[in-house]
């Protein structure tokens, strides 16, 4: 909105489905991996999205004269990876655990995980807006145990919202960890941990090969 705005625009009200809107595609339109100029092409697409869904009238020049700062703004480049997860993924992959991803998050999530260098890491990426469910759904917390082939029972979730995350991984019958790094989160009787790495001491190795934690 800043952006925008910044720009001369005026774009409408801001509401957070617009990126689910914006991104409805992005799952299958895009590939990190494609070449830059069909990259290059759908972040000019993408942009008209967003001017699209913001109100704002843009042609396709202009759409393409804003592409870049809009990847830039709503794309991977725009978040940093804790140190402790990148060290926590790699001992857990060391180990064999299978991990999967489960996010309330608009379409094409494995896109930025590649694009972090979270990718490899991960057995299955669940985005709500893929699977047309969200957490505290047991069902998104279900479909992901049923891909990496564990029961709940056997499986850690580890999250940031004690809704979303505790209760509705405790619903669907999961073990639950909260990831609180300020230590100021109302926890109440969750368990929680202050860094990722602590998991290290909580998640135990696959038992010959038919289910571990993940």
């Amino acid at each position: 909105m800043e952006y925008l705005e910044g720009q001369g625009l005026q774009p409408a009200p801001w509401e957070h489905e617009a990126l689910y809107d914006v991104f409805d595609s992005h799952d299958g339109a895009y590939s990190p991996s494609a070449p830059p100029h069909e990259r290059q092409a759908y972040y000019a697409e993408l942009a008209g999205r967003v001017f699209d869904r913001m109100g704002i009238r843009a042609s396709t020049t202009m759409a393409a004269e804003h592409a870049d700062a809009l990847w830039a703004i709503l794309g991977p480049a725009c978040f940093d990876v804790f140190p402790d997860a990148l060290e926590t993924l790699q001992a857990l992959r060391a180990r064999g655990v299978p991990l999967a991803v489960v996010s309330n998050w608009q379409s094409g999530l494995r896109h930025f995980c590649a694009e972090l260098g979270l990718a490899d890491y991960f057995d299955h990426v669940l985005s709500s807006a893929d699977l047309g469910v969200q957490k505290p759904d047991r069902r998104i917390f279900l479909e992901a145990c049923a891909r990496l082939g564990i029961p709940p029972e056997r499986t850690l979730h580890v999250g940031d919202t004690y809704l979303d995350d505790y209760i509705g991984g405790e619903a669907a019958g999961l073990q639950v960890v909260l990831i609180d790094r300020p230590g100021d989160l109302d926890v109440r009787d969750a368990r929680a941990v202050r860094s990722l790495s602590d998991l290290l001491d909580v998640v135990v190795e696959p038992e010959g090969g038919d289910g571990g934690h993940s």
